[in-house]
Order: C-alpha cells, then sequence, then structure tokens
C-alpha cells in the first residue's frame, strides 16, 4: 500500500472503515470461489426434496465438510428463502458437539469461513452463530447429550440444515426427528449431510430413502489431499475389512458369525480411561522363536479403580483395552516392545500365552529385563470358549475400547469361531482382559 493509500485511510470514519473492510473480504471471498475445483462427489445434485437429504459419504480426506460448507455458501449468496428474512436465510449446522460444529464446519481448513470469508461467529443469549454481512445466519447445535437434542425442540425454524459427521453423533435419530420439525422456512426446506459412514441403523434407513441423494468419495482418489498424508492413511487401514469404510465411504454390514459387531465396538469405546487398579501387558506370540519376522499380538489393558454400573445396572470395575501394539517382528522386538509398554503403562504384568511353543517368550523377556514381573497362561480350553466371555464383557458394556486400532477392529469383527483360527491381536485383547476380569485375580479385584 502506497504512503498516499494510507493517508487517504487515516480520514476514513470507523464506519467508513468497516464498510471498506467488507467490500475487500467479498472480493477476497469471491477470488477463492473461483480457484475451488471440487471432486465429482462434492458436486450437489439436483433440486433436493422438501426434507430430502444431499448426504455426501466419504473415506477420510475425500472433503466430504468442504463441499458441505461450499454448499451453505452458495445457499446464502443464491435467492432468499424468505425476503422478509435479514438476509433471506436461517439455517443450522449440527454436529457430534457444538464445539465440533464450531471447528470442523466453520473455523476449520475446509468450513465456511474458508470458502467466505465474510463470515463472523457470535456467541449471544440465543446461542452461537455463524453470521454473514446480510444477516443471514446458520445456528450451531450439538447431538451429544439429551440436553443437546431438546435445544433443537426449541432451536428456530430454518430453510437448511447441514449435519457434520453425522454417524459420529451420539444422538443420530433424535436430532433429525426434532431438527425436522424446524425445516419450515421457504419452499424447499432440506439437509445436506456430510460423514465417514458407519453401519448405524439411522445411515442404513437414510440409504434407503427415496429422498436421501448420495454422493461417495473415496481417499485414493482425493488428491487435493497431501500425498504424504493419503500415503498413510492408506498404510494404516489397507488390507483391513475397515479399508472399504474408512477409505471408501462404503457402509459396512456385519459379519455373520462374528462375536464383535462393529456398532458394538463403537458403543463401547470412550476417550480415555479411568484411574486403573491393575494394568497388563498381554502376549500372544509365534509357536516358535526364530529369527523370522512373525506376527506377535501385543494387547495392553486395565482394570478401572471404581465400581460402575455395567448394561444391567450391576456395579463392578470396567476393563479398558488401552494400546495395541501388534505386528509383525522378530521374538526380540517383541519382547522388547512388550517390555517398554510394561514400563511405560507402569503395567503389573507381561502375561504370554506359551502353548504350541510360545515358551520362548519368557526366556527372551528375562534375558532383556529380569525386572519384570512375567507370568504365563495356558489354553485349556477352545480358542471359542476363551473368546465368547471376553465378548460377552463388551455386551454388557463393562469393557472399553480406549484407542482407534483399524487392525484390531478388524480381528475382532470378522473372526467366526471355527472358520478360522483366531488372529493374534484378537488373542491378545482376550488374555489381557480375561486375567483383569475373569481369572480369580480378576474376580478377587472386583470383589475388593
Amino acid at each position: 500500500m502506497t504512503p498516499e493509500q494510507l493517508a487517504e485511510l487515516e480520514t476514513y470514519t470507523p464506519e467508513e472503515l468497516e464498510l471498506l473492510e467488507r467490500e475487500l473480504a467479498g472480493q477476497l471471498w469471491q477470488k477463492r470461489w473461483a480457484r475451488w475445483t471440487p471432486y465429482p462427489w462434492q458436486v450437489p445434485p439436483g433440486e433436493i426434496e422438501t426434507h430430502g437429504m444431499w448426504l455426501q459419504l466419504g473415506g477420510r480426506g475425500t472433503g466430504k465438510t468442504d463441499g458441505c460448507a461450499r454448499y451453505m455458501v452458495a445457499h446464502v449468496n443464491g435467492p432468499p428463502c424468505d425476503p422478509r428474512l435479514p438476509g433471506g436465510h436461517r439455517m443450522s449446522i449440527i454436529a457430534p458437539t457444538q464445539g465440533d460444529a464450531v471447528e470442523s464446519a466453520v473455523n476449520g481448513p475446509s468450513g465456511l469461513k474458508a470458502h467466505d470469508a465474510r463470515v463472523v461467529l457470535r456467541t449471544t443469549v440465543g446461542g452461537t452463530y455463524a453470521r454473514w454481512p446480510s444477516g443471514a445466519e446458520a445456528k450451531l447445535f450439538g447431538a451429544h447429550t439429551p440436553d443437546d437434542v431438546e435445544r433443537l425442540r426449541s432451536g428456530g425454524n430454518r430453510c437448511l440444515a447441514w449435519l457434520e459427521e453425522a454417524a459420529a453423533m451420539r444422538h443420530l435419530g433424535p436430532a433429525l426427528a426434532h431438527s425436522a420439525m424446524g425445516l419450515r422456512i421457504g419452499p424447499n426446506p432440506h439437509y445436506i449431510a456430510s460423514t465417514t459412514p458407519k453401519p448405524r441403523k439411522e445411515i442404513i434407513d437414510l440409504l434407503a430413502r427415496p429422498d436421501v441423494i448420495t454422493t461417495r468419495g473415496r481417499t485414493r482418489d482425493a488428491h487435493h489431499l497431501p500425498e504424504l498424508m493419503r500415503s498413510k492413511l492408506l498404510a494404516q487401514y489397507a488390507g483391513t475389512r475397515l479399508e472399504r469404510q474408512e477409505l471408501d465411504g462404503d457402509v459396512l454390514t456385519d459379519v455373520e458369525g462374528a462375536l464383535w459387531l462393529l456398532g458394538l465396538l463403537d458403543l463401547t469405546r470412550v476417550g480415555a480411561a479411568p484411574p486403573l487398579s491393575r494394568i497388563v501387558v498381554a502376549v500372544d506370540p509365534a509357536a516358535t522363536s526364530t529369527e523370522e519376522a512373525d506376527e506377535m499380538g501385543i494387547v495392553v489393558a486395565g482394570l478401572g479403580a471404581a465400581l460402575v454400573p455395567d448394561r444391567n445396572g450391576t456395579m463392578r470395575q470396567h476393563g479398558y483395552v488401552l494400546d495395541d501394539l501388534s505386528g509383525r517382528m522378530r521374538p526380540i522386538d517383541a519382547a522388547r516392545k512388550a517390555i517398554e509398554a510394561y514400563h511405560a503403562h507402569r503395567a503389573d504384568a507381561i502375561v504370554a500365552e506359551v502353548n504350541n511353543g510360545g515358551e520362548w517368550i519368557g526366556t527372551v523377556v528375562r534375558q532383556v529385563d529380569p525386572t519384570v514381573n512375567y507370568r504365563t497362561v495356558h489354553a485349556s480350553r477352545g480358542k471359542l470358549t476363551r473368546a465368547e466371555p471376553v465378548a460377552a464383557l463388551f455386551e454388557q458394556r463393562a469393557a472399553h475400547m480406549v484407542i482407534a486400532s483399524a487392525q484390531l477392529d478388524d480381528q475382532l469383527t470378522t473372526w467366526v469361531p471355527g472358520l478360522a483360527d483366531s488372529p493374534d491381536r484378537l488373542d491378545a485383547l482376550v488374555w489381557a482382559l480375561t486375567d483383569l476380569m475373569l481369572t480369580s485375580a480378576g474376580n478377587y479385584a472386583a470383589a475388593a
């Protein structure tokens, strides 16, 4: 900016400066808008039916939020839904939590502000809003608690509702029901939604509705995503059943006969473990101690210190799966990894199965670190008999996943007893929770 221009700015009143700022922000928005090149699945369909939905299903990094944010900006800058309203539009953004709505749908790199620099976030006694200079607004809601859903009852009438990460909403069904009551502004009030799919009943029901138009994006086709990030995502999920869900945007169906279901694991998943009374590192070693890199199961789990009601209302100590360190590695590396986990988590013991030639693990552990508390377990019962009680702990909501391990989830939800040998990660998880919750030591701790 030249000295003459700076001198001229000093003569402007605050009102004139604010008007200039808005004008420049509008020009910036137009430039960004013109440069945006959508993926095919981000292109909105034709007219959406009243109370219908454009549902974007996609893998990680496919721009689902980006597509919905652009759609909402275009809606605001299109024909007014009600000319009597300031800006002609009153909309809503519903996310798993209100904080998610702020961070992802408004302030984030793919949110409204990234598409229209004129958007401002305001919190008033009536709630939190994304607002445009024209007066158009989108009110932000969460769907995490019953109180959140109740706020949707009195959320006001809207012309457009955006569901951000719909499959991650704890109360998706009630959120849909209550928000629909307020979709009554303009000639064609409707939904848009963006989510990585999960096999929830509400998502499956939406896919079956004739007024829901679905587009799908795959992570491997998301060429705007940095190559390093795309490669890491592909490496994390490639070869697992969850690849279809997390990378391809498909809704998975449960495997008939599997002891664990994807929906069950999601119901039991928690963000962090509470204070723990005991922690173990369970190892399901390969049968031999050769120098070859074999698949080793290493899972860390803990037992909650407090008595908490389970699904049936019984007060008990709950189990928490803290870490999955399994992988293909040499015996010495498996022992070192288990010992590192033992010290990092301040575990009470390393527990290892020694059936089928697994005795070598104890020898190697003691050679590396003789201070470790190490004990062995023997499989005196069949794999199904051992796994069923542990699966029942999850059914009773007494066992919880703290980690998000695609490989562990994949093994739990695809193993069908009798059709194949149980895999290493699953076996290590079964040994860990059995030791904590189903043995005499676990029962003693639960009764204490």
